[in-house]
């Protein structure tokens, strides 16, 4: 079935330019989607395409990346819950060598292939975690990891990640300075009153510790 022709939570996918990053395009979904009208199927097993959606926190990443190609700039990256894919375009617009793709659903994966085609860039797409990479891309990972510490696992070895996250309500925070903070909203916007996202590096995780408090993560 041709994308255009594809209906997600009872709308037809459009490629559409990304709100805070024009020069992407991607398929989304086109029109308005009343997530409280479909929390029931959704609950109840329903099938969940976050890659049909750029989320605001995906979006502030790539426009990130691509006013600071020097962040991926000849980098082997990889972008870890990837989703439409809007991170690993950017990155590889922005010059990364090699970029790398990971989602666990089938049709992400296969959408984050068609928006690279779209989008003229080369990038491998995977459910697992490749064992090489220089620099790792997650955004709004925080709500859904069991132990946020893993960000910092991820940092080892001198490698380092960029996080961006819209520091949703009752989520830990990464008690470090924000590199930049952006006002986005996820496109279309299923996510209100989220307006914002904080872009977060965290670098090489050797002789630090880390604990987890209650609504937080805290170095120390």
């Amino acid at each position: 079935m041709l994308p255009e022709n594809q209906k997600v939570l009872g709308q037809f996918l459009a490629l559409q330019p990304v709100a805070l990053c024009p020069e992407i395009r991607l398929w989304l979904v086109a029109g308005h989607v009343d997530l409280n009208a479909r929390c029931q199927e959704l609950m109840q097993g329903g099938y969940a395409p976050y890659w049909a959606f750029c989320w605001g926190a995906g979006q502030a990443l790539a426009r990130y990346i691509l006013d600071h190609p020097d962040e991926v700039s000849g980098k082997r990256v990889v972008d870890f819950g990837a989703g439409s894919g809007v991170a690993a375009i950017a990155a590889a617009r922005a010059g990364a060598r090699e970029v790398v793709a990971v989602d666990t659903d089938p049709q992400a994966r296969e959408f984050i292939s068609l928006n690279a085609l779209i989008n003229r860039v080369a990038i491998a797409v995977t459910s697992e975690l490749p064992d090489e990479w220089d620099l790792i891309l997650v955004a709004d990972v925080l709500y859904e990891l069991h132990d946020p510490r893993r960000l910092f696992a991820f940092a080892d070895r001198g490698r380092e990640v960029l996080v961006s996250d819209p520091q949703r309500p009752g989520n830990p925070r990464l008690a470090i300075p924000p590199l930049a903070q952006m006002q986005v909203r996820t496109q279309p916007d299923v996510d209100y009153p989220m307006c914002q996202a904080s872009i977060f590096r965290i670098a090489t995780a050797d002789n630090q510790s880390f604990t987890v408090a209650s609504q937080k993560v805290v170095a120390k």
